[in-house]
């Protein structure tokens, strides 16, 4: 059985930009700001993201902002975050 939810947050980098946008909705550039990723990963990784539930997306103007799909994604990547943090 596959589980795309846990493939997705295994990732260190999806990890992150969950946190990133755990506090407010972001667009591409402001993920790559507060992130420091580049374009590419940003947008490779926001698509796993997005196919696994955890991220959505909505179009205001001429950019895309990225969200999370609810509450309990942050929670989940802010205690996963810190659990990490813990056992390192």
């Amino acid at each position: 059985m596959e589980y795309p939810v846990l493939n997705a947050l295994s990732n260190s980098i999806r990890l992150k930009l969950l946190c990133c946008l755990a506090k407010d909705k972001k667009n591409v550039q402001e993920l790559i700001n507060t992130c420091g990723l580049a374009q590419s990963a940003v947008s490779q990784h926001l698509k796993k993201l997005k196919k696994a539930g955890l991220v959505k997306d909505e179009k205001e103007g001429k950019f895309v902002y990225y969200s999370l799909t609810n509450s309990n994604v942050s929670k989940i990547a802010n205690s996963l975050n810190d659990f990490i943090k813990e056992v390192n």
